[in-house]
């Protein structure tokens, strides 16, 4: 017996649907956006997440009061990434808020 890991991190990633994909382009979400099931962070077809446009809408409003509110710093610069089975920060990724001055 084997098992198969699908990484969405390799299909979010391939060159053929998203030029330059390790380049932070907000942009290539507007209009059309990515075609169907090259971008699929919420599933896809039937079986979608149904929460899908409600969360997409919390992290939005999260992100503005975050940005608008603090600065961020990183407390480890140099952050190395690991893959395990995704990509993310070895040490989480801490940050020190501040508040900006008014």
């Amino acid at each position: 017996m084997f098992q198969i890991y699908w990484s969405t991190n390799g299909v979010h990633r391939n060159p053929e649907f998203f030029p330059d994909p390790l380049k932070f382009d907000p942009s290539r979400y507007e209009g059309a956006g990515p075609a169907p099931y090259t971008y699929v962070p919420f599933g896809g077809g039937p079986r979608m997440c149904p929460g899908k446009e409600f969360a997409r809408l919390e992290i939005l409003v999260f992100m503005h009061h975050i940005a608008k509110r603090f600065r961020w710093q990183k407390t480890i610069p140099d952050e190395r990434i690991i893959v395990d089975p995704m990509p993310v920060p070895a040490k989480g990724l801490p940050v020190r808020l501040y508040p900006h001055k008014n």
